[in-house]
Formats: structure tokens, C-alpha cells, sequence
């Protein structure tokens, strides 16, 4: 299995002695799965798009400090297309 391979070099960096059983790499899996799970829906990411927007045109990393927003612009196209529209709006607001 190489993902327990790979827990595993994690742990020898800082437990070498112990090896990791296969029931702590399938609860591992587990809570990733679930982690993947908490996707962002369209409706939450409307309520923040617009400050993600700011952020952006502010000329700030907005996908490092809102990394579920650009997740889900990156995952859906309507959602890209009001990102894009508004950041058009704001882009243009801002030069005038």
C-alpha cells in the first residue's frame, strides 16, 4: 500500500521505532474522505465571492486566504462565470 508507506516516512521523522498499523491508514483514509466531503456549495461561496473578489483586485493572494472559493470557481462553471463577471465590474471600476 504506498500511502502507508508514505504515513509511514512521515512517522519515522519523528517515531522511528513504531510501525504503523494498517487500521490507522484506513482511519487516515477516512477522515480525508470526509475532509473532500465539506465542499463548498454555490449558495456559501455567493456569500463570500465578493470579498474574494476585493481581495484579488486589491492585487492580494485571494486562493491562498480563501482556498474553499477558488476550489469551487476552479470546479464550476457558473459560479466561474459570475467570478469572472463581477471581477470585470470591479477591474473596470477600479481604472476609472
Amino acid at each position: 500500500m504506498i500511502i502507508k508507506n508514505i504515513i509511514q516516512q512521515i512517522k519515522n521523522s519523528f517515531n522511528p521505532e513504531q510501525e504503523i498499523q494498517d487500521e490507522v491508514v484506513l482511519k487516515f483514509l477516512q477522515i480525508l474522505d470526509t475532509v473532500r466531503e465539506e465542499e463548498m456549495s454555490c449558495d456559501q461561496m455567493f456569500t463570500q465571492l465578493d470579498e474574494f473578489v476585493e481581495l484579488e483586485v486589491k492585487s492580494r493572494d485571494a486562493a491562498k486566504l480563501m482556498p474553499l472559493i477558488q476550489e469551487h470557481i476552479d470546479m464550476c462553471p457558473e459560479c466561474c462565470d459570475e467570478y469572472q463577471a463581477l471581477l470585470t465590474v470591479l477591474e473596470n471600476t477600479k481604472e476609472k
